[in-house]
């Protein structure tokens, strides 16, 4: 009784603070993942600007397209399946697609697991652990006087 009482009190413990620490380790890696996106994100901008400045052409064509002008003698090129493409920021074309979403955290383990993580049938189970431990120390100690006697 009293290594069942332990056992309980332990349980009781150690299966929140686990728990915890896996949901910290979840959090890490959807956090680790969110920034490797947003460095992406943030090399292809860089380039995006790094060619812009490079390069007078993109930037003409950029300067035109954000002020809707024509060169002179040239004309737009009407698209029959281009609607409303006409008003895109050059800046959509630059985005990475976000990551796939992560799964949502599951704990771990099954009914014992899910009773030591409520506070309420914690409770009752670190109360049935202390009674088994006190009636181990009780009942343990009167069977060493028996057997002395």
């Amino acid at each position: 009784m009293l290594c069942a009482g332990i056992a309980i009190l332990a349980c009781c413990l150690l299966i929140p603070a686990a728990d915890d620490n896996r949901k910290l380790a979840w959090e890490r890696e959807r956090l680790k993942q969110d920034l490797d996106q947003i460095n992406r994100q943030i090399d292809v901008n860089s380039q995006f600007l790094k060619s812009v400045a490079e390069d007078p052409a993109l930037l003409e064509r950029l300067a035109q397209r954000q002020m809707k002008l024509v060169r002179e003698g040239t004309s737009v090129l009407n698209l029959k399946d281009a609607t409303g493409r006409s008003d895109m920021s050059p800046y959509l074309l630059l985005t990475i697609p976000p990551p796939p979403p992560m799964p949502e955290y599951k704990p771990v383990g099954g009914v014992f697991s899910d009773l030591c993580r409520h506070p309420r049938s914690r409770l009752f189970l670190m109360g049935s652990a202390m009674l088994a431990i006190a009636c181990a120390l009780i009942l343990g100690e009167t069977a060493q006087k028996s057997q002395q006697t």
